[in-house]
């Protein structure tokens, strides 16, 4: 998955020139908590409702660019969602401008997009599924296990994760819900490790 396929494309934006009463409205008006500063198309800053909150009482005569960050992080669009959600949380951000090779501003990627991909990665109970993890040892076993429910139920998603600093990988299989506790007893019957079945 990558950045494109997750990002809000032509977000909101200000001009270094525009007031942080504008800036402020705009943010309200979406909910957002910072917007990308254009200039001629290209992005050059970044404003925050934190930079608007440090000049209450004066967002109508303080101008963007006398606040913004300068210069910001950014992604392109084919930049690995892994990399992008690495960078917010590496730095505690809450979005991140997405721009093309020239640097020209082409949409805005949230923490909130990287939620959406997570769910759609592991999936969801609402959708009728549930999720089995099993602590296996390697690919034989990955392979051996997806088999095996195969047998029972179809998968809906799987992969692998692993637990903090854990050298064993954990491996995830989404099943129909109606399947999911045969899927995991018969799974046990054969000596798998069968860590939870999530609803």
């Amino acid at each position: 998955m990558i950045v494109t396929e997750l990002m809000t494309p032509n977000p909101l934006m200000v001009t270094p020139r525009d007031s942080l009463e504008l800036a402020r409205a705009k943010m309200e008006a979406g909910k957002f908590r910072q917007l990308p500063v254009v200039d001629q198309g290209q992005l050059v800053g970044i404003v925050t409702d934190r930079d608007l909150r440090r000049h209450i009482g004066q967002l109508a005569h303080t101008r963007v660019d006398a606040v913004m960050t300068a210069h910001p992080y950014s992604v392109h669009p084919t930049t690995p969602v892994e990399e992008a959600a690495e960078l917010l949380i590496v730095n505690k951000f809450g979005s991140l401008p997405v721009t093309d090779e020239n640097g020209k501003l082409v949409g805005i990627i949230t923490a909130t997009d990287m939620l959406r991909a997570l769910t759609a990665i592991l999936g969801a109970a609402s959708d009728g599924s549930s999720r089995i993890d099993l602590d296996v040892k390697g690919s034989g076993e990955i392979s051996a296990a997806t088999g095996l429910v195969q047998t029972i139920c179809s998968l809906r998603g799987i992969g692998t994760y692993r637990r903090g600093n854990s050298e064993s990988e954990i491996l995830y299989m989404r099943v129909p819900s109606a399947s999911a506790q045969l899927a995991a007893s018969t799974l046990k019957e054969y000596g798998f490790r069968v860590l939870a079945v999530h609803a």
